[in-house]
């Protein structure tokens, strides 16, 4: 909410494999109940396009090549979302005011997945997560009922819970 009571709709940019994109778009719009245009991929040949979008979540959820546009573009981000197997170090966001959240297969990730089975995920939270609200989810496993790709799931499951959502897909 702005101050004069107004819901603001964030602008939540990402950048994935395009086989993950509908997926993604997807399941962000209908969980955060956003408007479709409200989450862009950023493209390689199409940053110029986007480059001053303020964005408050960018997710990462594989390598990209114009990290100088891409840094520029964090100036004005508030919240990242990172695949931590996808960009080995995380040190180089660091300088840039933001929260950082990280996923993946990776032990040290915030989110990851303890089991991938042919029913689905189990997404396991290994720290505390305090939301945009301000409230508190506590490290936990949550069952994900889903056949997508178990990084795209991942990537949802921590900006969904950034967002306070806990019902995950």
């Amino acid at each position: 909410m702005d101050k004069k009571g107004n819901e603001i709709m964030p602008f939540i940019g990402v950048i994935a494999d395009e086989k993950n994109e509908n997926f993604i778009r997807r399941e962000i719009v209908e969980k955060l109940k956003l408007r479709e245009s409200s989450v862009l991929f950023i493209k390689e040949k199409s940053i110029e396009n986007i480059k001053n979008i303020k964005f408050e979540t960018i997710i990462i959820d594989r390598k990209f090549k114009n990290m100088e546009m891409l840094k520029r573009m964090l100036l004005n981000t508030n919240y990242l979302v990172i695949n931590t197997d996808r960009i080995k170090s995380i040190e180089m966001f660091k300088e840039y005011n933001l929260k950082i959240f990280t996923f993946g297969f990776n032990s040290k990730a915030l989110v990851t997945a303890s089991s991938v089975t042919e029913d689905g995920v189990l997404i396991c939270v290994g720290k505390e997560i305090e939301s945009i609200s301000g409230n508190v989810i506590e490290p936990q496993e949550i069952k994900v009922s889903c056949h997508e790709d178990a990084e795209s799931i991942m990537a949802v499951a921590c900006t969904l819970l950034i967002y306070g959502i806990t019902t995950i897909l």
